[in-house]
């Protein structure tokens, strides 16, 4: 969670003063399955370690704890800094139901604000998930998940140094980058390079449906400045297309559970 939310109305603090009045004995497992959240994720919320969860995870949770509308407001200004890209209930529905393609929309320092079913299924259980920057470059499982992690980083941080050209003073970019530099060598190193070409291909390698080669488009949204779309989809016919198919199944199982739980 961001260090404004976790200083000033922690997740935690919001269950012991809303979650219990409503649930009495609700525990951190229990809120994270009704909300459809994975709990090692909601965990890592409480304890301030995603910086930018995405809209979804903030409605999710408000439903839970029965925030009021004051509170729900409150939640999402300490969780969405002034200056920072927001999207529309609207575009979110629209990344929402995206069935058939692993979708994140994103800022230029790529925040991830809003995930549909596939991509959230695509990268579960990974640290960071919040900003594929610090995803790419901090999250323990990044290099069994990137097989050419090498070239997926390069691409990430040539995207990051475009943006960066076009905006040098975006004070949370500068922000991000200097998070990075200090906490990752090999993003020093990459950085100094000025590499500006962004590939469209991504090489992955999913736990569960093994090796997934996905063609990467960036789409710009012309009613939200500021924020894109990632959309990975297959080439037809090969073995990429399955590949897909099996994690879109994947996505409707893990919806059919979380309205179960």
């Amino acid at each position: 969670m961001l260090r404004a939310l976790r200083n000033t109305a922690p997740l935690d603090a919001l269950r012991r003063r809303h979650g219990h009045r409503h649930m009495p004995g609700l525990g951190r497992e229990e809120v994270a399955l009704m909300a459809g959240l994975d709990p090692a994720y909601y965990a890592r919320l409480e304890q301030g370690l995603e910086s930018h969860p995405p809209d979804d995870v903030l409605n999710a949770l408000a439903h839970v704890y029965n925030l009021d509308t004051d509170r729900v407001d409150h939640l999402y200004r300490v969780a969405h800094p002034a200056g920072q890209v927001q999207i529309s209930q609207k575009l979110q529905k629209t990344v929402e139901n995206w069935y058939h393609a692993p979708v994140f929309a994103v800022n230029h320092q790529l925040d991830v604000l809003a995930a549909n079913s596939m991509a959230r299924v695509l990268f579960k259980g990974m640290d960071h998930t919040d900003n594929l920057m610090r995803h790419a470059f901090l999250a323990p499982g990044a290099r069994e998940f990137f097989p050419d992690w090498e070239r997926e980083a390069r691409s990430k941080v040539a995207h990051l140094r475009a943006a960066a050209e076009e905006d040098e003073d975006a004070p949370a970019l500068r922000e991000l980058v200097d998070e990075l530099s200090s906490e990752s060598r090999e993003f020093r190193r990459m950085w100094s390079n000025h590499d500006v070409q962004v590939d469209e291909y991504k090489h992955m390698r999913h736990h569960e449906i093994g090796d997934v080669d996905l063609r990467h488009d960036t789409l710009c949204v012309q009613s939200s400045p500021g924020v894109l779309l990632f959309v990975c989809h297959a080439d037809p016919g090969g073995a990429a297309e399955e590949a897909l198919s099996l994690l879109s199944i994947l996505a409707a199982d893990e919806g059919v559970n979380s309205a179960v739980d």
